[in-house]
Parts: structure tokens; C-alpha cells; sequence
């Protein structure tokens, strides 16, 4: 039985600060369960959209084979500038089987908007980041755990 998505109530004093911080945070933690049981934890870049978070990825990662495998998954923020906003999302994900290229041309104005400077850096546009990173994970939360 699938677990429901988690629905935030902006109302929420807490919940209304963790989809602010959803919404302009630029890396957070991504937490899969590995083949051999124990957590693996990366750094990624994310898109909130529409309730769920929005990962590009490399193909051939631990993150998307851990997927392939158990779809389980954590999505933690750091703890604020104050060290005690605590922000994290317990949930699913799915590799979409719609290749990053075809996200981009509905996402792609609002990651460029997030990762612009990051993207100049690299020597990247948010094009050729999807052709590298051809996979889009989407991860739909099921618990929130914050304060």
C-alpha cells in the first residue's frame, strides 16, 4: 500500500517556513538506502514543484541505482541560518520516465532562476545540464519532521 503525499498546511507556522525554505533553499541533503542496507547521503540540487522535489541526476549514481532497488528515500535541509530550523521530508521518489530534456522545457525557466550563477560557474546551461544529468527523480514526501 502506498503512503499518501504529505499536505502542508501554509497556515502552519511550521509547515508554512519549511515550503518557504523548500522553495529557495539551493542544496539539500538526499538520503537513499543502499544495496547493502545502510544509508547513502548526497548533496544534491532540487526544484520544489507542485508538492514534490525535483532532482537531476547522472544515470549511473548510487542515488538512482539505490532507487531502482528501494524508493525510500530522506530530503534534508541544512538547520538554517540560526541552526535551529530543522527541515525534513521523509517520502518516495520514482525515476520519471520522461528524460530531464522534456522537463526542462517546463521547469527550466524557474531552475535557471535558481541555479543561474552556480550553472555560469560550471560553464553549464540549465540544456546542458540536462543532457548530463539525464535523469529526473521525484520525490513525493510523506512525513515532515520540523521545528
Amino acid at each position: 500500500m502506498t503512503a499518501e503525499a504529505f499536505a502542508f498546511d501554509p497556515a502552519n507556522e511550521i509547515h508554512a517556513r519549511a515550503l518557504r525554505r523548500l522553495e529557495i533553499e539551493q542544496v539539500a541533503w538526499f538520503g537513499t538506502i543502499g544495496r547493502d542496507g545502510y544509508p547513502h547521503a548526497v548533496p544534491i540540487w532540487f526544484l520544489w514543484r507542485d508538492g514534490r522535489a525535483l532532482i537531476m541526476s547522472e544515470p549511473e549514481t548510487a542515488k538512482v541505482r539505490n532507487l531502482r532497488a528501494n524508493d525510500r528515500v530522506l530530503l534534508h535541509l541544512e538547520a538554517g541560518a540560526d541552526g535551529e530550523q530543522l527541515t525534513v521530508l521523509r517520502g518516495t521518489a520514482a525515476i520519471s520516465p520522461e528524460p530531464s530534456r522534456g522537463w526542462v522545457e517546463r521547469i527550466g525557466d524557474a531552475y535557471a532562476a535558481k541555479y543561474d550563477a552556480w550553472l555560469q560557474r560550471l560553464g553549464l546551461t540549465t540544456a546542458t545540464m540536462a543532457e548530463r544529468y539525464s535523469v529526473v527523480i521525484e520525490v513525493t514526501p510523506h512525513k515532515l519532521l520540523a521545528w
